[in-house]
């Protein structure tokens, strides 16, 4: 697949004003108070599936031939990419087949279910060649859809940056969660597409830090995947949006699991919004960046909210 294109996002931007409307953009003084920034979030858990994966399965599901949603598509998820997929495909009548580990997030397994996917569950989702989904490509003739490297579906979330322009025209600095690297490679190019000066960061778990890795060595490198975060469980990023943060990201930051879990914490209290732990990251890399985020306008992307009871749970344990 090649990269997307700020064309390719702006007419992802077209297709997806038909079926949802942009997400809020809120200033919280109370996360001002932890950070020294002026911090606003972008709250893509306030989408109709509570992540940002729906902007990506949309443009991509629009895109296929009426012979290719006969024949389906298969993909592997962590969960909040099979619901994007899932509910997609039933917007556009297309069969759909997600591929979860093995003791996947109960709650997404359900909405996945519920939008008429079918499930398989596999050891090989993290990783970078799963081997159930050349299997039923295989046997089925499904095209393989990935998150991280299908133009349509990095354009679709490449229209998160152009909301946040449209919101807040003099952002300073924009932070998201890293795993396979879609969502950074698309708020990456339209950001610098549209104001190279907006300082664009990554942030990933040191308990899942390939793609951190990979971009400090400029070559592609696996490592172990220990984290609680499923969103960014990834053992090894992927060569497309890796290329694309090695020539766009200003820096790169690893949290470690336990303040991922805090940051989960202050996000309830001072937003009163629940992220799950892909979109608490954003907040925990700032809170370890504050001295130089000191005084700026500063944009935390929380990718997500479908945090299940057991990691809230445990979120607020750690915090006591």
């Amino acid at each position: 697949m090649t990269r997307p294109t700020l064309l390719d996002i702006y007419r992802a931007r077209a297709l997806l004003s038909r079926y949802m409307s942009p997400t809020p953009l809120h200033h919280y003084p109370g996360l001002d108070s932890l950070i020294g920034s002026e911090t606003y979030v972008k709250h893509e858990n306030h989408t109709r599936l509570g992540a940002f994966k729906i902007r990506g399965s949309l443009n991509t599901m629009s895109q296929l031939s009426p012979e290719q949603k006969e024949r389906g598509v298969v993909l592997a998820s962590s969960g909040n990419f099979g619901q994007g997929m899932a509910y997609a495909g039933q917007i556009f009548g297309a069969k759909v087949i997600v591929v979860l580990p093995e003791n996947p997030n109960p709650s997404k397994m359900e909405a996945i279910k519920a939008f008429g996917a079918d499930v398989v569950l596999s050891d090989t989702v993290y990783d970078a060649d799963p081997a159930a989904i050349r299997e039923i490509v295989e046997e089925r003739g499904c095209q393989y859809v990935s998150d991280s490297t299908d133009s349509r579906f990095m354009a679709g979330s490449g229209t998160i940056m152009l909301e946040i322009l449209d919101q807040l025209p003099d952002v300073e600095v924009v932070i998201f969660p890293v795993g396979g690297g879609g969502l950074a490679s698309a708020v990456s190019i339209a950001a610098k597409a549209l104001r190279p000066d907006i300082q664009v960061i990554g942030v990933c778990s040191a308990q899942a830090a390939s793609p951190h890795l990979s971009w400090k060595k400029g070559e592609l490198v696996e490592s172990p995947m220990t984290t609680f975060a499923e969103g960014i469980g990834v053992k090894v990023t992927e060569e497309i949006p890796f290329r694309i943060m090695c020539d766009h990201l200003d820096d790169f930051v690893t949290v470690e699991d336990d303040e991922i879990r805090r940051a989960i914490v202050f996000l309830l209290e001072k937003t009163h919004n629940l992220a799950e732990g892909a979109g608490a990251t954003p907040l925990a890399a700032a809170l370890k960046l504050k001295d130089r985020l000191r005084g700026k306008k500063v944009v935390l992307i929380q990718s997500g909210g479908n945090a299940s009871i057991d990691e809230l749970k445990a979120s607020l344990g750690a915090a006591e």
